[in-house]
């Protein structure tokens, strides 16, 4: 693997522009979806075409060999005010999400920056909040993680019935890497949530919020964050305890990091419990964060070590396993493509777009071409998508591609290489396939054309798949047991 790429870690931009928006925002209405969202982040269609990456990854800067770099808030808020005033769109004053006032230039650049580097509270209000019992700790070195204007709370029942791998729809943090990998676990064996997570409560004693156990293994070697924070736990299982408490915004409601279906396209938030999305992916998200942090409050910092990393990092501290490949997809024919995409359905599989920079044009790209040209294929580069099969369709070779936002973007809806039309397989009835959708699994996703309702879900033609997509990450081991698959949680 290529040392100088830029570590992958995509958010969903339609879920950081909802962030500085303060609220949720019907994007099939927009004419233009990346003129909307440029607008909101106060820049040019063509600067957020061009250099999305430094406005949604804030922190992450490139050295001189190109080799990734994290900068300090201090640096990061300087390059951010750099680059929105450098890149300002000629507008009117708009109004504050939180008031009538209307924002001048300069309110409006600095509200953007103060959701984009999600500042944290200041120690005497983590203090008021631990006083008035919303924040439970443990003893005075445990550390919070609380940013201005979001809060702890119990979101939903863990999951209803079974884990599905649509369940995962990512927020404003940069784990596609992990979500990815996790939804494609969750694709192969739908009861590996169930079977692999313990159900604990705090001190031994039953209460409203239940806790949960998750191991995540320790990688060899110094590649992965996990194996560098763990140094003296290499190759063994950590269990990390964790309650359901997530980050929500304290005004809407809505959950900072990866949601449920509802909460994505709906906005729907508040409810009684069981009309909730499940909140597994986020309590394992929240798990992940507190596993690389090495943090030993039930609040770890959702955006420190999270953000950018390795799906096959990922895969191997999901599964507990050194059984992981990686391979550039440019070493590889079609037919061994095709029979790694046979293969996906029973072994988790993940392939990455990795992001590189161009100094002199100030620019992100990819080996197929520019940041820009890939948002026109309805793609993003520095992100991974789970490869969960392959079909034939009119005679043609696709790969089945999912997008861990939850969602696509409209352009690729004008993606010639791209299967437009409504489709599903048929695997025949086995326990898993069951909860995947019975005899058809994809039989919640209406469609490429419509990137709402995708669920991210897409058909790509191979030899496009194999010319704009990088590497394949993939499970090598024996097959996962399903343990029991009884609906009893």
């Amino acid at each position: 693997m290529d040392e100088t790429k830029v570590s992958i870690g995509c958010p969903d931009p339609f879920s950081v522009a909802e962030l500085i928006a303060g609220k949720k925002i019907d994007w099939s209405k927009k004419s233009d979806e990346i003129d909307a969202l440029a607008e909101i982040f106060g820049v040019t269609k063509e600067a957020f075409l061009n250099n999305s990456t430094t406005l949604l990854c804030p922190f992450i800067s490139t050295n001189s060999k190109g080799a990734l770099v994290k900068i300090s808030e201090e640096e990061a808020e300087k390059r951010l005010e750099q680059f929105l005033k450098a890149n300002a769109r000629p507008q009117k004053a708009v109004k504050a999400s939180t008031s009538k006032k209307t924002l001048t230039a300069t309110q409006q650049r600095k509200e953007v920056i103060n959701v984009l580097l999600h500042r944290e509270m200041t120690e005497k209000k983590i203090a008021k909040e631990i006083k008035a019992r919303r924040i439970v700790i443990n003893n005075s070195n445990d550390s919070v993680y609380l940013p201005a204007g979001m809060q702890w709370e119990d979101k939903g029942y863990f999951f209803n019935e079974i884990a599905h791998w649509y369940d995962i729809n990512q927020g404003a943090i940069g784990d596609c890497y992990f979500l990815a990998a996790l939804c494609s676990t969750v694709y192969v064996n739908s009861f590996w949530i169930k079977n692999n997570v313990a159900l604990r409560y705090k001190n031994g004693v039953q209460d409203d919020t239940p806790w949960h156990a998750i191991d995540f293994y320790v990688p060899e070697g110094t590649r992965y964050k996990s194996s560098n924070a763990w140094t003296n736990k290499r190759g063994t299982v950590q269990t990390i305890v964790v309650s359901e408490e997530v980050l929500v915004n304290e005004v809407n409601n809505r959950k900072f990091g990866v949601c449920g279906v509802k909460e994505k396209l709906e906005g729907y938030v508040n409810g009684p419990k069981p009309t909730l999305d499940a909140c597994w992916p986020a309590v394992y998200e929240k798990a992940y964060a507190k596993f690389l942090e090495k943090c030993t409050s039930d609040y770890p910092n959702m955006n420190g070590k999270i953000n950018l990393g390795n799906a096959g990092g990922a895969l191997r501290e999901i599964l507990r396993t050194e059984n992981v490949v990686e391979k550039s997809l440019g070493s590889l024919t079609v037919d061994q493509i095709w029979e790694i995409g046979l293969n996906a359905h029973s072994k988790p599989t993940c392939v990455s777009i990795h992001s590189y920079y161009d100094k002199a044009k100030e620019i992100y790209f990819s080996k197929a071409g520019t940041e820009a040209e890939y948002k026109n294929m309805g793609l993003y580069i520095g992100h991974v998508y789970s490869f969960l099969d392959v079909v034939i369709k009119n005679s043609k070779k696709y790969v089945v591609l999912r997008n861990p936002h939850g969602r696509n973007l409209a352009a690729l809806k004008r993606n010639p290489n791209v299967f437009h039309e409504n489709w599903t397989y048929n695997y025949g009835a086995n326990s898993a396939n069951a909860y995947r959708g019975v005899s058809s699994i994809y039989r919640y996703v209406d469609g490429n054309d419509n990137p709402q309702k995708s669920r991210g879900t897409f058909l790509m033609e191979i030899n496009e798949f194999k010319r704009v997509f990088e590497d394949v990450y993939y499970y090598n081991g024996p097959a996962l047991d399903e343990g029991l698959t009884t609906l009893v949680p």
